[in-house]
């Protein structure tokens, strides 16, 4: 008998109760039952994500919200209609299609074997960009070579391997975004709200929308390194940058598959992500990259740039719904280097929605984090010494910066209270830096106990350092005030 999995009923979904149980679930039950469940949940923020961003494609195929209204009656509705999901997997099944992930002829996210591009076999492990497999990693585990996957999570891998693909040696391209970028998920006060909050409107979106269908649904082949110059909005969330065919056991684990180049999309900066941060230089539009050795918060101010649509899409929508409001911001991302996986995070960010586009908060946080960086950079060059180790510089810099990001959202919960003076608010914010990078480098040479000629050349080069710093600052800020009071006033 030939293994079967049918993704809309067999659990695979890794979703948590209320009362803090997790357990895994299908399609069906995942959106028909969404109210009841607190969140997707996954060991791995890449995976959690990945599904995260599958419901909501399957939802906007089945439901095609064309207006904000659409939107907002769907979240008032509090659930998903049962009737229209079912009449949606109808017209799927009409159409050829199989939620079988292990049909023999139309594999569910999957390519059909081709044997012009499906030549070798390989460990099931490949969709795990975590995992050490040949020259793509910095290091590579023999034990994993051999691991055998469930099809629930062979289903979740498959996903990610999609999602969060880089470009490769031997010309394995990346996905519509490039290397992946940070993903910004709103959270809801349960599943359904989660999924609609971030879902967008068919009007806001300027590409074509279902032309190609989304991937289960389209019968093209997908061509090992294709150039495609442009692609609908449904295709493209799930776009197939790489050619994946699962190889079931007689048990309906999957030990190896075929795994190989898929289609090469040519122009990421052409592709606005409804989840992704934007910033602009004068020669291009770039999204948002995790790196190892940069805070989320220092991005910040393209965050929350509406005027030249850098804010994710989902949350300029979930601002125009209610500015008033907090938001959660949930951030996915995986830094890279080349092939290399390096680290995968999530992060939350707790965002009063009033400073969603407004100028003078942007301005706030710009020469926030402008000033944090000098700062940082100061405290480095003050503990500059012989004697003192590289790791308590850098100690001293990750103290500052730990400090830093607690005053930046105090700041900003004040700044939207409409009592606020923001050039009074800047003041403050301006001297509490000063004092805690001060704080930082006596809190480091007090714990290395300097003596003698170390001690006096360690505070010459600080107070050189600080004098820089604090002309730089003084004038930065100046400028900083006079751009906050233009706006300020205009407002």
């Amino acid at each position: 008998m030939k293994p079967s999995f049918d993704v809309l009923q067999e659990p695979w979904i890794p979703v948590v109760t209320f009362e803090g149980e997790t357990l895994e679930v299908g399609i069906l039950d995942a959106l028909l039952r969404s109210p009841e469940w607190k969140e997707i949940q996954d060991p791995s923020p890449m995976v959690e994500y990945s599904v995260y961003r599958f419901l909501i494609v399957f939802l906007m195929d089945a439901l095609r919200p064309e207006t904000p209204v659409d939107l907002e009656e769907l979240l008032y509705a509090g659930q998903f209609d049962e009737s229209a999901i079912q009449d949606y997997i109808t017209l799927c099944h009409s159409e050829g299609v199989s939620f079988d992930l292990f049909d023999p002829n139309r594999p569910f996210m999957q390519t059909s074997v081709d044997k012009n591009w499906d030549k070798q076999r390989k460990p099931v492990t490949t969709l795990d960009y975590t995992v050490p497999n040949g020259n793509n990693h910095i290091h590579f585990d023999h034990r994993r070579k051999h691991e055998v996957y469930v099809p629930g999570k062979a289903m979740r891998m498959l996903l990610t391997a999609q999602i969060f693909c880089t470009s490769a040696a031997q010309g394995y391209p990346s996905n519509v975004n490039g290397a992946p970028p940070w993903f910004s998920l709103i959270q809801g006060g349960n599943l359904f709200e989660t999924l609609v909050r971030n879902m967008i409107y068919r009007d806001q979106i300027k590409v074509p929308f279902d032309d190609p269908p989304v991937f289960w649904r389209n019968t093209a082949v997908v061509e090992s390194k294709k150039a495609v110059a442009q692609t609908s909005w449904l295709y493209g969330m799930l776009f197939p940058a790489r050619r994946i065919h699962l190889l079931p056991r007689e048990d309906g684990t999957v030990a190896e598959l075929y795994f190989s180049q898929g289609m090469n999309y040519l122009d990421p900066a052409n592709w606005r992500d409804p989840h992704v941060t934007y910033w602009l230089t004068q020669e291009r539009r770039s999204n948002w990259k995790p790196k190892t050795e940069v805070a989320v918060w220092q991005n910040l101010a393209n965050l929350i740039d509406t005027e030249h649509q850098c804010t994710p899409q989902v949350l300029s929508n979930y601002k125009s719904s209610d500015s008033e409001a907090m938001v959660v911001l949930q951030l996915y991302g995986v830094a890279t280097n080349q092939a290399s996986y390096l680290q995968s995070e999530k992060c939350a960010l707790r965002l009063p929605l009033g400073i969603v586009g407004n100028d003078v908060a942007e301005g706030f946080v710009q020469s926030f984090i402008d000033t944090a960086k000098l700062l940082a950079t100061t405290v480095y060059r003050a503990l500059k010494h012989k004697e003192i180790p590289e790791v308590c510089r850098k100690q001293g810099v990750q103290r500052f910066y730990a400090a830093s990001e607690q005053s930046l959202f105090q700041g900003l919960d004040l700044l939207c209270d409409s009592r606020a003076d923001p050039m009074k608010l800047l003041q403050e914010t301006e001297d509490k830096l000063l004092a805690r990078a001060a704080a930082c480098i006596s809190e480091e040479l007090n714990s290395l106990r300097l003596r003698g000629r170390a001690m006096l050349e360690t505070a010459e080069a600080q107070q050189r350092e600080w004098n820089k710093a604090r002309k730089t600052i003084k004038r930065k800020w100046n400028k900083a005030r006079k751009t906050i009071k233009r706006k300020w006033n205009h407002e």
